[in-house]
């Protein structure tokens, strides 16, 4: 049970970026909205550059992942979707907090759950530089810098459309984005290659986000939806995420248990 909890803690972090579909409208993206011509649009190049050395330059964010389906639907850790994450860009650390807490480190991913820890060791750490779960795992906490735009426009990405709007009464350029899934998983090593061939197994070709980016070229918000497919003879229900933005540079409180509250898993 501890090993089954640790393992959907971790992804439940992890699907946050790579989760794929294309995303609906919600109240809070209003105003404005008139489409920009063809000549217009910047090229997925363009806006990674300029948004991932705005970002790399707040090196701190806190960001609210709220998801919903996929297949976590219906269990008990369908709560783990649900966190508020604190992000240390510089030094690749984030802490969540839920359901349970969790930290992710370059090392390791700590875990604590409700009722956890009667020994007066409340924490579950997973080490990062063995083989095997935690080879995949390792790759999975490098890709936890939740403010790497890269990771969210992976190469074969492509905009479709760029409009000026409101969110949530600050002014925001919305974009929307297609990636094709072979350009992509050609072009990705480890986890994230993986990722992509998966979807590509279950007849999912490409993959679609938009994204909320302010003034400063600083993500405000992503929305994605992936469609419901069947993997390993499992159907796995569509799932939605929303990923909301806040507090760009701002301190965050990121401190790795002590040895003396952490079972080793």
């Amino acid at each position: 049970m501890r090993r089954t909890t640790l393992t959907l803690s971790a992804l439940a972090l992890i699907s946050t970026l790579g989760a794929c579909g294309s995303s609906p409208e919600q109240s809070g993206d209003s105003g404005n909205q008139q489409s920009s011509s063809d000549a217009a649009l910047q090229n997925v190049s363009a806006l990674v550059s300029q948004a991932s050395t705005k970002m790399n330059d707040k090196k701190t964010v806190t960001m609210k992942v709220s998801a919903e389906g996929g297949a976590m639907q219906g269990s008990p850790a369908a709560g783990l979707q649900n966190q508020t994450c604190q992000v240390d860009i510089s030094n690749a650390k984030v802490a969540c907090e839920g359901a349970g807490e969790s930290i992710v480190t370059e090392d390791a991913v700590y875990i604590k759950m409700p009722g956890q820890g009667q020994s007066g060791k409340p924490w579950m750490k997973q080490s990062l530089n063995s083989s095997g779960l935690s080879k995949n795992m390792g790759q999975m906490g490098k890709m936890l810098q939740f403010s790497d735009i890269k990771s969210i426009l992976p190469p074969g990405s492509e905009i479709t459309d760029q409009k000026e709007v409101q969110l949530n009464g600050e002014q925001a350029t919305r974009y929307d984005a297609v990636t094709d899934l072979q350009k992509a998983a050609a072009k990705s090593e480890g986890l994230q290659k993986s990722s992509f061939e998966t979807l590509i197994n279950a007849g999912v070709n490409e993959i679609s986000k938009t994204l909320w980016v302010d003034s400063n070229n600083l993500l405000m918000k992503v929305e994605s939806v992936t469609p419901s497919m069947k993997i390993a003879g499992q159907q796995i229900p569509e799932s939605t995420r929303t990923i909301t933005y806040s507090d760009w540079g701002e301190p965050v409180d990121i401190t790795v248990p002590p040895a003396s509250k952490v079972n080793e898993f």
